[in-house]
Parts: C-alpha cells; structure tokens; sequence
C-alpha cells in the first residue's frame, strides 16, 4: 500500500516529466538564454514548493499550481535582478518598468506563448555549432526533463560525461550569447533536418 507522500513523489516526477520543459522554455523567454541556469533553479524552486505544500493539500490543478509558482517567481527575479542581470534583449525594455513586468509575465505563460517558446528552446538545443551528442543531451534535459542518468544510458554514455556536455553546451550558449529565436531562410535549413530527427 502507497503512503500519501509516495503519491505525491509520483505526480510530481510526472509533471516534471511534462511540464518542466514548458516551464524552462517559458523563463528563457524571459530571462535569455543566457540564463538557462536561472531558469532551471526557478523550475526545481517551484517543483520543491510543490512536495512542500502538497502534503497538507493537493491543488486541484497541479499543473496550473506549477505555472503559477514558477510565473510569480519569474516575477520576483525579475523585480529584484532586472538592474543587475541582462535579461532576454527583445523583453528587457518591458520587464525595466514596474507597469509591465506582471502583464509581459502572464501573457509569456498563456498556452499559446508556452508553445512558441517550446518550439524556440528545440531550435535552441539543436543550434548547429553544438555537435549532435550535446544537441540530443541538451534537448533530452532541457526540453523533455530527463535525467542525466537517463540520458546516459540512452545515449549510452555515463553520467559523468553527459554532464560535462551539457555544462559545455550551456557554457556555449552563455559565451555566444545566443538569441532565443526561431531561425529563417538558410539558417533554418541547416538546423530544422536536426529537429526533425
């Protein structure tokens, strides 16, 4: 018989699973690429508050619950960081002013921006000046919520080398400054065969 706190564990690794790549690609959107990291530690914020609260009281939608957290987070890096951290070029502008940073944030979280934002991050993952290994590690990770561990054995590597690709990557993206943009002409040539592996 499973306790309460093992159902828990288990609906919150499903949602993980499912929603942490939406919550990842939403905050890039905000926060840049550059800030993927920050974006991460938000979504493990959010996920940690939820095996918190949820053993006093199961929202009624644990998904929406997540978004929720995660947005008032987005909110609150925000406030606090937005003179000492650059954050994505094409929202910084509109997340300077007090007057802006809530409405630019929910509407960034509506479904219809979660799916550009989605399809942004897989152009992001796959961006042709990382080798294929880190492309695959990266999207696994970032987009799809998978493990290290996971992704190792998939890929059928260790842990240990999986990780140091994906620091590389992300160190990659960070150096570049990459923009969180969907390519066109050429440039979505070359990289759109990678996406549709």
């Amino acid at each position: 018989m499973q306790s309460p706190n093992d159902n828990i564990t288990q609906l919150t690794e499903h949602l993980f699973r499912h929603q942490a790549g939406k919550m990842v690609a939403v905050l890039i959107r905000i926060f840049g690429l550059q800030n993927l990291e920050l974006a991460e530690d938000v979504v493990q914020d959010a996920f940690a508050k939820a095996l918190q609260e949820w053993k006093f009281k199961l929202p009624e939608n644990p998904a929406a619950w997540l978004m929720t957290v995660a947005k008032n987070k987005a909110i609150d890096v925000v406030r606090r960081q937005r003179y000492q951290r650059d954050f994505a070029a094409d929202m910084a502008p509109l997340l300077k002013s007090e007057y802006t940073i809530t409405p630019v944030i929910d509407r960034l979280f509506m479904e219809t921006e979660i799916q550009d934002s989605q399809l942004r991050m897989i152009f992001a993952c796959c961006h042709p000046a990382l080798n294929e290994t880190e492309q695959i590690a990266l999207t696994l990770k970032t987009c799809s919520g998978f493990s290290v561990e996971e992704i190792a054995r998939a890929l059928l590597s260790n842990s240990e080398a999986i990780k140091k690709r994906l620091q590389r990557a992300k160190q990659f993206i960070a150096d570049e400054q990459l923009q969180f943009d969907i390519p066109l002409g050429d440039e979505l040539k070359k990289i759109r065969h990678r996406t549709q592996r």
